[in-house]
């Protein structure tokens, strides 16, 4: 009996120790094992912090390059699609049976230029006529002294035919020719920001520009009118107003004028640009 029990305790023994070592294998070291984890995580996201800090980064003088790069990349988009633009309205007009009646013997864009670099070896006097009678016979026959007959009926031409789109080809050419800075010029065209200047300045300021437009239709005044107001606004604010045209009493009845006008689709959008360039010479103080 006595070596049945001791028996007996030798093997409760054993078990009590195997599930000792079991617990203590399985439950405690997996409990210890859990930080083990948690470290690893927290040193893999340290090291993947430092992987980002160390890892190049765009500086600011980069980054301003990048966007430098990024609008000269869009200046040279919009001046490319602007000449393509300029050359199908040209290419359009050269498909026009009333232009090919004229045998110009070129296409009207070469042609165009021409008449351009011409213009802007003769630049008219856009103030100071008073009463210098010569000066304003000067002004009222300036494009009959620089245009043969043939140019001056291309240009009539087009006025008359292309009324449908006269708008959006004055947009177009507005544009154009304010394009300078940022396009460039190629063999002078388009012409310098003083030449535009000279001529609005002509049109709106002179007896003999005056003339020339109120002899014109109605639609095609009034955006003559308009478009040489912008421009001598841009040259002013250039501080290129050589000759000092104020175009202040212009600003609000041609705006009027053109609100009241029906047959300008853009009738609103023009009289809103003027009366914001009379609110920008009030503020400067040039309106009283």
């Amino acid at each position: 009996m006595k070596g049945n029990r001791g028996l007996m305790l030798l093997v409760i023994a054993l078990i009590a120790g195997g599930l000792l070592v079991f617990y203590f294998t399985y439950f405690v070291k997996e409990g210890e094992k859990q930080p083990i984890f948690q470290e690893e995580g927290k040193r893999e996201l340290s090291e993947e912090k430092d992987i980002i800090a160390q890892s190049p980064t765009v500086s600011a003088p980069q980054k301003r390059l990048g966007e430098v790069q990024s609008k000269a990349m869009r200046v040279e988009d919009e001046c490319q699609k602007m000449e393509r633009d300029l050359e199908e309205f040209f290419t359009y007009l050269d498909k026009k049976d009333y232009i090919r009646e004229l045998r110009i013997g070129e296409g009207t864009f070469k042609h165009f230029t021409k008449i351009i670099r011409a213009l802007s070896l003769d630049l008219p006097i856009p103030a100071g006529e008073g009463f210098n009678y010569d000066m304003i016979i000067k002004n009222i026959y300036h494009f009959y002294r620089i245009l043969d007959l043939k140019d001056l009926k291309l240009i009539k031409l087009i006025l008359k035919n292309e009324t449908d789109t006269m708008e959006i080809n004055f947009a177009l050419f507005y544009k154009w020719l304010m394009s300078n800075d940022e396009c460039g010029q190629k063999e002078g065209i388009p012409p310098t920001l003083d030449t535009l200047y000279r001529y609005a300045g002509f049109l709106v300021n002179s007896i003999g520009g005056r003339a020339y437009l109120f002899r014109r239709e109605t639609r095609l005044r009034l955006l003559l009118y308009y478009y040489s107001l912008l421009i001598i606004h841009e040259a002013d604010k250039k501080k290129m107003n050589s000759f000092g045209v104020d175009i202040t009493p212009f600003l609000e009845p041609l705006a009027e004028e053109i609100e009241n006008y029906q047959f300008l689709y853009f009738r609103k959008e023009y009289a809103g640009k003027l009366i914001n360039l009379r609110n920008y010479y009030l503020k400067k103080g040039r309106i009283s």
